[in-house]
C-alpha cells in the first residue's frame, strides 16, 4: 500500500513565495482600478454639476432672471443634480450663460475644473491654490466647527453654503473693536431662520436669516441731540454713530463678512409713514425683542411692527412683554438701558428703549443710553 505524500516544506515557501509575488504584481493594479473608478465617479459627478447649472440658467430665461451672476457654493448649492453633490466647491454663472466651477472631491485628491469660455472640464490632482473658482472667494468651504472658534470667513462661508450645524441660536463669540471704542465684547447667534413672510416686499431683513447681536453694550449715546424723531432712525445720528464710527472699529474680516440690510424702522408723530434704509448694522426694534403674541402688555405706538419679527433668541427664551428678564444687556458690567431703532408714533421726540430689568419703555431722543447693535451675516 502507497503511503500518501504531503508538501516539503520548501515546496510550501516556494508556494508562498510565488503568491506574495502574484499579489505585489496585482495589488497596484487593482488599487489602480479603484482610483480610476473613483476618479471616473467624480468626473461624472462634475459634468453633473454643470448639467444642473445648465438647467438653473435656463430656468432662469423662462423666468426672465438672468440679468444677474449667480454663484452656488457646495455642499447645499440648491441646485437640481443628478447625482451626489461635490463635498466642496463653487459654481458661477455669469449673465450670459457662461458657466465656470472648481470642485473638490470628498478625500481633496482630485479637483474637476472648467472656465466660462471653454466646455471643457478637467480633473487635476487637488491643491488649494489650483482648486480656486476666481471672483467666488475660493473653491471649498472649510467645514464649521464652532461659532466661538471659526474666524468670520469661515462662518460667513458655511452660513452661505447653509451649513449651519455647529452654530446655533444663542451661541457666543468675542470681538475686539479698535479705536474709539478699543475692547473685546461679546456677540451672539440671535438669529437663523427665515420664513415666508421674510419674502414679503415689504417686510423688513432685520430678523431674517443669519443675525448676529452684541450681547454686551459698546458704548451710551443720545438718539440725537436735537430732540426730535423726526426722519427716524435713518435720519437720526444714532444711526451715524452705528453705521460709520462703531462699524469702521470692527476688524476687517468681520466687516468683509457682514451683508447689506434691507430695513423698515417706524415713524413719529411728525411722518405719516415707515422708514427703509440699507445698513450695515442696525439697532433692533420693539417687536425684534419682545414679539406681540403671549402677552396682553402691547406697545401699540411702533408703526413698524407689523413688518417685521421676533428674532429666534428672544423667543426661544420666551420673551414677552410680561417676562423680560433675558433682554438685559451690560454696560461696564452692570445692567444698562439701550436703544431700539423704533420712533414712538404718537410722539415728535421719543424712542423705544429696553430698561435696566428687561422692560419696555419710551425716553426723549436726548437721553443717553446705550449702544448694542445687531447685523447680518451672508
Amino acid at each position: 500500500m502507497k503511503s500518501k505524500k504531503g508538501f516539503t516544506l520548501i515546496e510550501l515557501l516556494a508556494v508562498i513565495v510565488i503568491l506574495a509575488i502574484i499579489a505585489l504584481i496585482a495589488t497596484p493594479i487593482i488599487i489602480g482600478v479603484i482610483e480610476n473608478a473613483r476618479k471616473k465617479a467624480f468626473e461624472n459627478t462634475a459634468y453633473g454639476v454643470l448639467e444642473g447649472l445648465r438647467l438653473d440658467y435656463t430656468e432662469r430665461i423662462l423666468t426672465g432672471t438672468t440679468s444677474e451672476e449667480q454663484e452656488f457654493t457646495f455642499p447645499n448649492s440648491g441646485l437640481k443634480l443628478s447625482g451626489e453633490e461635490p463635498a466642496y466647491g463653487s459654481a458661477k454663472i455669469d449673465s450670459k450663460g457662461g458657466i465656470s466651477f472648481a470642485l473638490a472631491d470628498r478625500d481633496k485628491k482630485w479637483c474637476a475644473k472648467k472656465e466660462s469660455n471653454s466646455e471643457k472640464v478637467t480633473i487635476e490632482d487637488y491643491t488649494e491654490e489650483n482648486c480656486k473658482l476666481d471672483g467666488t472667494g475660493g473653491g471649498e468651504v472649510t467645514p464649521p466647527e464652532s461659532f466661538a472658534t471659526d474666524s468670520w470667513e469661515t462662518i460667513a462661508a458655511n452660513v452661505k453654503a447653509g451649513n449651519l450645524s455647529k452654530y446655533k441660536v444663542g451661541d457666543e463669540k468675542e470681538v475686539t473693536l479698535t479705536g474709539e471704542y478699543a475692547g473685546t465684547y461679546m456677540v451672539r447667534i440671535a438669529n437663523t431662520s427665515k420664513p415666508s413672510e421674510c419674502d414679503r416686499t415689504d417686510f423688513s431683513q432685520t430678523a431674517c436669516g443669519f443675525v448676529v447681536e452684541f450681547k454686551d453694550i459698546i458704548t451710551k449715546a443720545m438718539m440725537n441731540s436735537s430732540g426730535t424723531n423726526t426722519g427716524g432712525w435713518p435720519a437720526s445720528e444714532m444711526y451715524t454713530l452705528v453705521n460709520t464710527t462703531i462699524y469702521n472699529s470692527l476688524p476687517e474680516n468681520l466687516k468683509n463678512a457682514i451683508i447689506e440690510t434691507d430695513v423698515v424702522s417706524s415713524h413719529g408723530k411728525n411722518n405719516p409713514n415707515n422708514f427703509k434704509s440699507t445698513d450695515k448694522l442696525y439697532l433692533l426694534a420693539t417687536k425684534e425683542v419682545w414679539g406681540k403674541e403671549g402677552t396682553s402688555n402691547f406697545i401699540n405706538y411702533d408703526s413698524s411692527d407689523n413688518q417685521t419679527r421676533q428674532l429666534d433668541y428672544y423667543k426661544s427664551k420666551g420673551v414677552t412683554t410680561n417676562n423680560y428678564s433675558e433682554t438685559n444687556k451690560q454696560y461696564q458690567g452692570s445692567n444698562e438701558y439701550w436703544w431700539l431703532r423704533s420712533a414712538y408714533s404718537n410722539y415728535s421726540d421719543t424712542f423705544y428703549y429696553v430698561n435696566s430689568g428687561g422692560d419696555w419703555g419710551n425716553n426723549g431722543a436726548t437721553l443717553m443710553r446705550g449702544v448694542a447693535p445687531a447685523f447680518r451675516i451672508g
